[in-house]
């Protein structure tokens, strides 16, 4: 079996060419790029100085930093216009792009342009096997791709995006708890998964007879500490994602999932982070509080069995560090030796429990 897993966060794009006939996990090629979104940004950055109106097409993809340069490039009086697919990377409303300045048009509408366009996409499998060519590496063999992005979902009229993909969340647990029922094949993406949909076209739009599994960052992450070694016998255990974005905290008892905490992290300290985490264990943390807090929310599918009774915590994620100043007991996971391929890592388990099932 051989899996490509591709965790695209949203400082870090962290790949696993995984092949079973290695002989080690750790013999795979791996590698921690730049996220797309960050490359992206920095395009723009230039363009600003440079004075274009800007064009976009392309995929759906991660906003964050990119989506922040666009709106600063608007912010100097200089035009950008989109297409309606390109466009949802900033808004999974359209009736919100107007507002912000951004004008969401057909590519032949602006014919001639004078200005500077760009086709935005992130998943680059052609760019990758131009590098990997170099390797003596192909990836015309693979079974699966697998993608991990954040995608929160298009939302109701008058639901906040971060409670709606928190109901999702509990709603998909309520019915499998487990790590892997975040995982779906090309066929299976709801459709309220705008940013999963297009990442499985662009992935099919380069290898067409590839199978194609997307699943969430977060999720991905926690399943990967489940395959730390160092913590197979623990249970229950308390695991932590602490991404450039978003902070999730999982309670996980037999391999199901019985709660979950979800933060953004720029919004965490320290201090702050040990108090959540206590207090959701605990069960005296609100879906309310963290709301309040304007974070996503939280939610129990069972009794929280009180942090004295945690056996581990363990954490992952390029924003660990934040906890190595709490009082907290942490274990940094580390499957397959490398705690950045824990996203990628959970990637491949997701995607062989899920070809397992068929």
């Amino acid at each position: 079996m051989k899996i490509l897993a591709l965790d695209i966060g949203a400082g870090t794009e962290d790949i696993l060419l995984y092949d079973d006939e290695k002989e080690q996990l750790e013999n795979c090629i791996k590698m921690v790029l730049p996220s797309p979104s960050l490359v992206l940004a920095k395009k723009v950055e230039s363009l600003t100085r440079h004075r274009k109106n800007l064009f976009i097409k392309g995929d759906t993809i991660g906003g964050g930093a990119f989506a922040h340069a666009l709106l600063k490039h608007v912010g100097t009086g200089l035009g950008v216009y989109m297409t309606e697919t390109a466009a949802y990377t900033i808004r999974n409303d359209l009736s919100e792009i107007d507002k912000l300045g951004i004008q969401v048009t057909g590519e032949d509408d602006l014919k001639p342009f004078q200005g500077e366009n760009l086709v935005i996409k992130e998943v680059n499998i052609d760019g990758l096997q131009g590098f990997l060519t170099a390797f003596g590496e192909t990836l015309s063999d693979l079974d699966v791709v697998a993608i991990a992005v954040q995608d929160h979902g298009v939302s109701p009229k008058g639901m906040k995006n971060r409670q709606f993909r928190v109901q999702k969340m509990m709603e998909t647990l309520t019915v499998t708890p487990k790590p892997e029922a975040f995982a779906f094949m090309e066929d299976e993406i709801p459709k309220h998964f705008l940013r999963m949909k297009s990442a499985a076209r662009a992935a099919k739009r380069q290898l067409s007879s590839v199978k194609v599994l997307l699943m969430d960052t977060s999720i991905d992450a926690i399943l990967g500490c489940l395959k730390d070694p160092s913590i197979k016998d623990s249970d229950p255990i308390l695991a932590v994602n602490m991404g450039n974005g978003h902070t999730i905290a999982a309670i996980v008892s037999r391999g199901e999932i019985t709660a979950i905490m979800e933060h953004h992290t720029r919004l965490l300290n320290p201090q702050k982070i040990e108090k959540n985490l206590v207090n959701f264990v605990d069960g005296k943390l609100s879906n309310e509080e963290i709301l309040k807090d304007k974070g996503h929310g939280l939610f129990f599918l069972t009794d929280p069995p009180g942090v004295s009774n945690i056996e581990k915590i363990v954490v992952t994620g390029p924003q660990r560090n934040l906890l190595t100043k709490s009082n907290l007991p942490i274990h940094f996971a580390a499957p397959g030796g490398d705690v950045m391929m824990t996203g990628p890592i959970g990637l491949v388990e997701a995607t062989l429990r899920r070809l397992n099932e068929k």
